[in-house]
């Protein structure tokens, strides 16, 4: 018996329960190659690729009445909109409805005219087909003929049915049982009626919540089984915003393990594909594996050819910069609005191929080149330079490069999940505008037409979708389940059906799990380094101090040396980095003008969107920080009621102290009458021990070089540090002692001017120093 599943997926689970098997194993095929080999077109058509279907259709769509569609006809923007039509023709095929019988269906006034556009249309691209001998999922159901010879050597199949089966296969299958024996193996629950509708016509009685076998030819239920329901707990989490899901994911994969769940055992399911990058960019550790690949989409390749078509759809400063940044000469312009010939367009692609991409990328960009080019030919049609690569970028962009020795913890779509089970599984995304996902198929159809010509409504493909949730939860022993919950998001209804503990944890501890301290390899050098130098040849600042006392090595690389950072591309995000933005945020947060908690949020949210420079990672920061800076609003709201009024932020001094000049820029200075408050702020830990022997061996005296510098602006000033996460304002216990420490420093560092640079002996200074691999050999 030959074994027929819904995806490949499911044919390797099917083939990994005989691992410990010694003997003959069954055959086992996909349905789509099944249904690809049980019928054929004859007279010579063969199937037209996605490139030719878009032409064809554009091609069709010229004729006068087409615009009271409604639908765009430029290339680029037909582009995009043609699935809207190229789903609406397929459906109506494989559920074998006419266009004719849609008519009078509906009673809006314009229905039966745009139907009748539609039938025109129909017509007119099933003669460009024909006369290019092809054929499509249009026009397949119609035309494809039955091949006996390949069924009867089938002899024997068994159908796994995951889902939902159009009248066009239902008729294949049915067709098939007259050629070999047919067993249909299916579950069957409330979310899928519309397959125990079909095999109730044989006569069947079929329960729900059972998995069913039945013999097509004899019209018999051969087995049935109760349907299990694995599960022994559902935890959920909300989270504000989406990213922080992340973390989540990764506590959630810890803890499974920890009970016992094998991590090739275990799933995690998204809903929406789009939050897979992020997953991928922060599994530092390897632990996952993407079933949908990498995107092709993500290729510097095509990002290259979207940079050039933005940039001739709008010449605006953003777009020059992100064609300078692919170093692409701008007299490319004038060619793109120019037809072109074939050969000059396959070589203008060619040139975009930088010999630096992977090698992955390039196999994918060549392979589809050669087909690119057979397809161009054929078409015997001059197309200019930008629809040639608007065709291509689509073309490249459907493709993704297999991820392959990677992790043993599945990330995939529900789609993925049919066939198979997981011990455990994750699911992000939860929400109701994502579970069940609304289809975009009912641009021309509403569920009135839908159901008096019997074809699938909204209802029936969510009630799939909840299918493929329900069960994949119930196969599962243990589920995690994160949603969005906010303003504009709500959690998914059917989430209510589940019995469901919420987890009891603050959102922002799973940011925490994503980052984690490791210690720098001990390699350390005692090498010396004496050398004369001025420390007051240009003013001290608090930073260059700073640097000094934590390590002299490092202050000679940084301001002798004059060694700067490597500007390399790096998604990495590291906390100065984050540290500089929430300075420069606050700084054009303009509070003073803010009369409300939600004024300052959605500044400030506003604000953090511009720096996230489309990195995902700086998403991520910027999320969390949006959230962490909620008691900071409340409280800035507080000191305004108090009177306080920010009176300068970043402002710069400079002044002489004990005959040397000091100088530094102070983060910002609140002024109430003749009162101010000097603020240095902290978003990491301060060291406040409570102990003088701490305080004095301290190398930061950012504080105190902010008094000294603002004492020209009166006598009643205070100074503190400002924990913006915590929205506290931190007295320094010892500051009186600090600030006679730092003027010993100055005398220390003025009385002598040969100094030994050595590296610091503390190797926590290291671990995110910019030298350490200059200095420790540490990348």
């Amino acid at each position: 018996m030959i074994e027929i599943f819904s995806t490949a997926r499911s044919i390797r689970e099917f083939y990994s329960s005989f691992l410990d098997v010694n003997g003959v194993i069954p055959k086992a095929i996909t349905i789509a190659e099944f249904e690809s080999k049980a019928w054929y077109v004859d007279n010579g058509f063969s199937e037209a690729d996605t490139d030719t279907r878009v032409v064809l259709m554009q091609e069709a769509i010229n004729f006068d009445s087409f615009h009271k569609l409604h639908i765009p006809v430029e290339f680029m923007a037909f582009l995009k909109n043609s699935n809207y039509i190229f789903r609406f023709f397929e459906e109506l095929a494989n559920e074998k409805v006419e266009i004719e019988s849609l008519k009078n269906a509906d009673i809006y006034a314009e229905f039966n005219e745009h139907i009748s556009i539609l039938e025109e249309l129909y017509v007119r691209y099933e003669k460009l087909l024909e006369s290019k001998k092809l054929y499509d999922k249009i026009t397949l159901p119609k035309i494809a003929k039955i091949n006996t010879n390949y069924l009867k050597s089938l002899k024997q199949v068994r159908i796994h049915i995951e889902g939902y089966l159009s009248k066009f296969e239902c008729e294949l299958i049915e067709t098939a049982q007259n050629y070999c024996e047919v067993n249909i193996c299916t579950p069957i629950t409330k979310y899928n009626e519309k397959i125990k509708n079909w095999l109730e016509s044989f006569g069947l009685h079929i329960k729900e919540n059972t998995i069913n076998e039945i013999n097509l030819n004899s019209k018999k239920i051969i087995n049935v089984y109760d349907m299990k329901n694995n599960t022994k707990s559902i935890t959920t989490q909300p989270f504000s915003v989406c990213s922080l899901q992340v973390g989540f994911v990764f506590e959630q994969i810890k803890n499974m393990v920890k009970s016992g769940i094998l991590p090739e055992n275990i799933a995690v399911i998204l809903p929406d594909e789009s939050f897979a990058p992020l997953l991928k960019e922060l599994d530092k550790l390897g632990n996952l594996n993407f079933a949908m690949g990498k995107k092709m989409s993500s290729s510097n390749f095509t990002k290259k050819i979207n940079a050039i078509l933005k940039y001739n759809k709008e010449n605006n400063t953003e777009n020059t910069l992100r064609v300078h940044r692919y170093k692409i000469d701008e007299n490319f312009a004038g060619l793109l609005n120019s037809k072109i010939s074939d050969d000059e367009a396959i070589k203008y692609i060619t040139n975009l191929i930088d010999d630096d991409l992977p090698e992955d990328d390039i196999d994918i960009i060549n392979e589809e080149l050669f087909l690119f080019q057979k397809f161009l030919e054929n078409l015997q049609k001059d197309l200019r330079l930008n629809e040639i690569l608007t065709l291509f970028e689509s073309r490249i962009n459907k493709r993704s490069i297999d991820d392959v020795a990677s992790g043993k913890v599945t990330v995939l779509g529900i789609l993925e999940t049919r066939g198979v089970s997981y011990e455990g599984i994750i699911i992000v995304d939860f929400n109701d505008d994502l579970v069940p996902k609304r289809s975009s198929k009912d641009m021309f159809l509403s569920s009135r037409v839908r159901a008096q010509s019997n074809l699938p409504s909204s209802e029936d493909r969510e009630n799939l979708q909840r299918f493929f949730y329900d069960r994949a939860i119930k196969n599962a022993k243990s589920v995690s389940i994160s949603y969005v919950e906010n303003e504009e998001r709500i959690a998914s209804r059917f989430l209510k059906k589940y019995d469901v503990e919420e987890c009891k944890i603050n959102e922002i501890e799973y940011f925490k799990t994503i980052y984690k301290r490791q210690n720098p390899k001990d390699i350390f050098d005692k090498k010396e380094l004496i050398l004369k130098h001025n420390f007051f040849d240009k003013p001290l600042s608090a930073n260059r101090l700073k640097n000094f006392l934590e390590c002299p090595r490092r202050y000679f690389f940084m301001y002798i040396a004059n060694f700067k950072e490597c500007a390399a591309l790096s998604d990495e995000v590291k906390a100065k980095d984050i540290g500089n933005i929430l300075h420069d945020v606050l700084r054009e947060l303009d509070i003073n003008s803010l009369n409300s908690f939600k004024q300052m949020k959605d500044r400030a949210k506003e604000l953090l969107h511009t720096k996230k420079q489309d990195s995902l990672i700086l998403t991520l920061h910027c999320d969390v920080w949006l959230l962490k800076l909620e008691d900071f609003f409340h409280e800035e709201m507080k000191r305004k009621e108090e009177g306080w009024r920010v009176y300068a932020t970043e402002k710069e001094f400079t002044r002489e102290l004990n005959g040397v000049k000091i100088t530094g820029r102070v983060d910002r200075i609140d002024k109430n009458g003749e009162d101010y408050r000097i603020y240095d702020y902290k978003t990491g830990k301060i060291n406040t021990s409570g102990k003088i022997e701490t305080a004095l061996n301290s190398s930061d005296f950012q504080l105190e070089f902010y008094l000294f510098l603002c004492e020209s602006l009166g006598k009643n000033i205070e100074a503190f540090y400002y924990k913006i996460d915590e929205a506290k304002l931190i007295n320094d216990g010892f500051f009186e002692e600090k600030k006679r420490k730092l003027l010993w420093h100055i005398e220390e560092l003025k009385s002598v001017n040969e100094y030994n640079f050595t590296k610091t002996e503390d190797l926590k200074k290291c671990e995110y120093c910019i030298y350490k691999t200059i200095c420790r050999g540490e990348v």
